[in-house]
């Protein structure tokens, strides 16, 4: 597999997926744009957030605020424009298929993880994310499987005071 070519599809299927919820809800303010996988790195999915929402969320259940920001399972436009990935996916579990050691595995899990990152890590220098002072989330987490990777991922996607959040948030004993 190429990576700088599945980067490129990646970051073009991203900005589809988060254009169109632009599109479909031109009143709203967004906070949150994520990608996320699944442990197996078979598929690509995108979330978006409104600030409508979070502060929604966060009336509700003020104690829980940080987790509501960092978590695009809990987030109003989960999945939406996951249509734009499906080629990826197809083309992820076919590679899936074809790796048969552990090793192998473990290498392309990481490949695609990273370009991931590096898709949203590119839109973040273009300024595609930031339309204000506000801080706006920027996510790549991998869905039931916990990584020691995500705090290097939020660093590179978002501020460091933002880092600095997340960090005590996913640690409390920071």
């Amino acid at each position: 597999m190429d990576f700088h070519l599945l980067q490129l599809m990646i970051e073009n299927a991203a900005k589809q997926a988060f254009d169109g919820v632009r599109l479909r809800y031109p009143d709203q303010k967004f906070c949150g744009y994520a990608l996320y996988s699944d442990p197996d790195a078979i598929t690509i999915c995108p979330a978006v957030n409104s600030l409508e929402n979070l502060e929604k969320l966060v009336a509700g259940d003020p104690g829980d605020a940080v987790y509501y920001r960092w978590s695009p399972g809990e987030w109003d436009h989960e999945f939406e424009g996951a249509e734009h990935f499906q080629d990826i996916c197809r083309i992820l579990q076919e590679e899936a298929r074809c790796s048969h050691s552990t090793e192998a595995r473990k290498r392309l899990k990481e490949e695609i993880y990273e370009a991931c990152v590096l898709a949203l890590e590119n839109m973040k220098i273009q300024g595609y994310f930031y339309t204000g002072n506000d801080p706006i989330a920027v996510v790549f987490t991998v869905r039931g499987g916990e990584t020691q990777s995500e705090i290097d991922w939020i660093g590179k996607l978002n501020t460091s005071e933002s880092l600095n959040e997340f960090i005590r948030w996913s640690d409390p004993n920071t």
